[in-house]
């Protein structure tokens, strides 16, 4: 009964670094741990081939070190390459070698105990199989994963381009943008996922601006209400264009409420405080710094200290209160006020 658990408690811990996992080596690594927690084994090292690549990276844990090597084939021992193109596992009593494969080779792992441990049981051979049966499919859903991530980049910066063109006052400097978002995530202690999020939010949060009349948006007078009006349903439209988009869930809300004032008067929800995604809090403030410091047809640009100034000014109404401290420190920042300088 005490091995059905472990069992079963292996294949879940596998599944939860599939769905948790955001890098190749972080997925590997704790392969690597779960192959020498449940198997007791003294050495465990794992290839895993590289995403759309031929190149390998082999992972390796033995005692409390652990090990990462990037490189061709050349890495693997002749044993390995030999597994690997044989696409046999190798049952010995106290090692054990399993070649993962769906469709086409993705890797192997090896796995030894020590010299006094007991031999590998029948059933923990069959186990050490199943598992890496399962193994193979997992290395193949994240290479899978890690393919749609690729695609909707590039899918990101083709409609980023194609806004640039069409809608060139709804651009977000993207180096700016990424520069301040990476250096406001430290200050804030922002996630890695929040973090993406908000780079493609600042890429496409003007996006719903397509189906705007081109002549608003290139407009240099006030506009008139009915045409203000037209410009506040941009949020939903844009919103529209990415929703089925798997990938890009993380960012509807960001883009659906950019527009949003933290006293409550913004667009297109009237939403105020905390009832503002986070995101799309930290979005208005890029995206009003960006407006401030290079300008635009409509508008002068303004130097850092006017606009240190002007965010002080609307803390509470339009900002956020706590946001824009973090926010005011990072533009402090002697290399980011180099950076900035620098893409005039």
């Amino acid at each position: 009964m005490k091995k059905d658990r472990a069992i079963f408690s292996s294949y879940h811990t596998m599944f939860r670094l599939l769905t948790t996992s955001d890098d190749l080596k972080s997925f590997a690594l704790g392969l690597c741990r779960l192959y020498r927690s449940f198997f007791k084994a003294e050495r465990v090292v794992l290839v895993c081939k590289g995403v759309n690549s031929y190149a390998f990276m082999k992972f390796s844990l033995e005692g409390s070190r652990q090990r990462v090597k990037k490189g061709g084939v050349s890495i693997l021992t002749k044993r390995e390459r030999e597994l690997l193109q044989q696409d046999k596992e190798l049952i010995l009593s106290k090692r054990m070698v399993y070649p993962f494969s769906f469709f086409s080779t993705l890797g192997a792992v090896y796995i030894k105990r020590k010299p006094k441990e007991n031999p590998f049981s029948t059933l923990e051979v069959k186990w050490f199989i199943s598992l890496c049966e399962q193994i193979s499919i997992a290395l193949k859903f994240f290479s899978m994963q890690r393919e749609q991530k690729k695609l909707m980049v590039n899918y990101v910066k083709s409609l980023t381009d194609f806004l640039d063109k069409f809608v060139p006052t709804s651009y977000l400097h993207s180096k700016t943008a990424f520069k301040l978002i990476r250096a406001l995530s430290k200050q804030m202690k922002l996630s890695e996922a929040e973090v993406k999020a908000l780079e493609y939010a600042s890429l496409l949060h003007d996006t719903g601006k397509i189906k705007v009349p081109s002549k608003l948006l290139r407009k240099q007078k006030p506009l008139t209400d009915e045409e203000f009006k037209l410009i506040m349903k941009h949020p939903k439209k844009g919103v529209e264009m990415i929703k089925d988009v798997n990938i890009l869930k993380p960012v509807i809300p960001i883009i659906l409420h950019h527009h949003e004032r933290y006293d409550g008067k913004g667009y297109p929800s009237r939403l105020k405080k905390e009832k503002i995604p986070l995101g799309s809090r930290i979005l208005a403030i890029l995206d009003a710094f960006d407006a401030m410091y290079y300008g635009r047809p409509y508008r002068k640009r303004r130097g850092l200290d006017e606009i240190e100034e002007e965010f002080k000014q609307q803390m509470g109404k339009q900002f956020d209160p706590k946001i824009v401290p973090s926010f005011l420190k990072v533009l402090k920042r002697k290399d980011v006020r180099k950076f900035l300088q620098s893409s005039l």
